[in-house]
């Protein structure tokens, strides 16, 4: 079995802000001043024929859970293998 089967993936690769604080658990607002602070991959979409419309950001989920899972492996050893205690491993 591959690392990579046992990921679950969101069948899209980008989502509203909205959607993307419903999967994080956190208020919308908390993940609009994450995009507003460049903390979270995003790109905004816009009516190629009209300029001056209103712009929507997608977050992108796949660059996201990469910056997740290197987040995770830079941790001290000790510390990313603790939870493992509690499963008696």
């Amino acid at each position: 079995m591959n690392l990579d089967d046992l990921l679950i993936k969101y069948p899209l690769e980008g989502v509203t802000t909205e959607k993307f604080a419903e999967l994080l658990g956190k208020s919308k607002n908390a993940v609009d001043m994450m995009v507003k602070a460049d903390k979270i991959p995003f790109i905004e979409i816009q009516d190629p024929e009209k300029p001056g419309a209103r712009t929507e950001k997608l977050i992108c989920i796949e660059e996201f859970n990469k910056g997740i899972r290197l987040a995770f492996a830079k941790k001290p050893k000790a510390q990313r293998d603790a939870w493992l205690m509690w499963l008696g491993l």
